[in-house]
């Protein structure tokens, strides 16, 4: 089966530990699964865990199945952001601190647009995170999820 060669590969380029193997192998079997509930899920672990190599795994495991599309990486800061070589979660979903929570229907629809396709979001530096700024994560992906 190409798919399990394409995971058994993807785990020995990335030299994956049994515990990043697990995180890997929940996403892509989930990923496998068009019945499958929404995957909610929490990687932790100090730093130099190795979160960021299971990342990566991900991001080439989608890549290889021509589904890059399906992963968006997100994080807190532009710092924490580059790193991963993902965006600040303030630009994907249209989140400013400084003009409330209001969007127009524009911008709503651009942020819909950065969404279409998108099955897994991955929100690194979840720790620098307040209750707020997750409320406001989760209500506008239910905005542009309807």
């Amino acid at each position: 089966d190409s798919e399990e060669l394409t995971v058994s590969q993807v785990e020995k380029d990335y030299v994956l530990n049994k515990e990043q193997q697990c995180a890997f192998r929940i996403v892509t079997q989930h990923a496998d699964n068009p019945a499958a509930d929404q995957l909610t899920m929490y990687v932790g672990g100090m730093g130099g865990t190795g979160k960021t190599r299971v990342l990566n795994a991900l991001t080439a495991y989608f890549r290889h199945q021509g589904e890059s599309r399906r992963l968006i990486v997100v994080a807190p800061t532009e710092t924490a952001a580059a790193l991963v070589k993902g965006s600040t979660y303030h630009f994907m979903f249209g989140i400013n601190e400084c003009h409330g929570e209001t969007i127009s229907k524009k911008a709503l629809a651009e942020f819909k647009e950065h969404l279409d396709g998108v099955d897994y979001i991955f929100l690194d530096e979840v720790s620098m995170l307040s209750c707020i700024d997750m409320y406001r994560i989760s209500a506008r992906l239910a905005m542009c999820t309807n």
